[in-house]
């Protein structure tokens, strides 16, 4: 078998590679980062990753998310997600730490995607997205897509190529836009 080609460009200053295993990584002066399919040990750090970002969901900090909402994030929802056919998610690894998650439902909804703040503004959740949709389109050449976007996230989203599909919802303690997109394969 010959060797697979290592590909590089310029992403916002980091070096975005496509790794030998096919996994676009990102490499930082002092990190690799590295991306690939999250596996069930990865829920406890997915699961405190996405929680250390709630605060951009709250309409408020008074306003504290019900239980309910906040179960969906737990790591044993995470670890049945992760095992779960219906659900397909990657994560972004700095030193083998989970600095970065994206989850997919159903190849239809993206139910999460968040950066650690610490290593937000360096290309990974544009490199995560890239991962997810070149997955989506390998099986389609079209997709329907719907994400239910923070405030905080809406311009991230915009730049995927999401609208708002609907107004602003708040309730149950939380805040969001209904967005949408539909990706086609150019090259079907």
């Amino acid at each position: 078998m010959p060797a697979r080609k290592t590909t590089s460009a310029t992403h916002r200053g980091a070096r975005v590679r496509e790794s030998p295993d096919g996994g676009l990584g990102i490499a930082d002066p002092a990190k690799l980062l590295s991306i690939r399919p999250a596996v069930e040990p990865d829920a406890e750090e997915i699961s405190a990753l996405i929680y250390s970002q709630l605060h951009h969901r709250a309409p408020s900090t008074s306003e504290p998310a019900p239980a309910e909402f906040l179960a969906g994030f737990a790591p044993p929802t995470i670890r049945e997600h992760i095992g779960n056919r219906r659900y397909r998610y990657l994560v972004a690894l700095a030193g083998g730490q989970v600095v970065g998650v994206l989850g997919v439902r159903d190849g239809q909804h993206l139910l999460h995607l968040f950066v650690a703040e610490s290593f937000q503004r360096r290309g990974i959740a544009r490199a995560l997205w890239n991962r997810i949709r070149l997955e989506l389109l390998a099986g389609s050449g079209e997709v329907s897509l719907s994400v239910n976007s923070s405030v905080y996230a809406v311009s991230v989203y915009e730049r995927f190529g999401f609208t708002a599909a609907g107004p602003q919802v708040q309730g149950a303690g939380v805040v969001y836009i209904p967005m949408r997109l539909t990706l086609r394969d150019s090259h079907r």
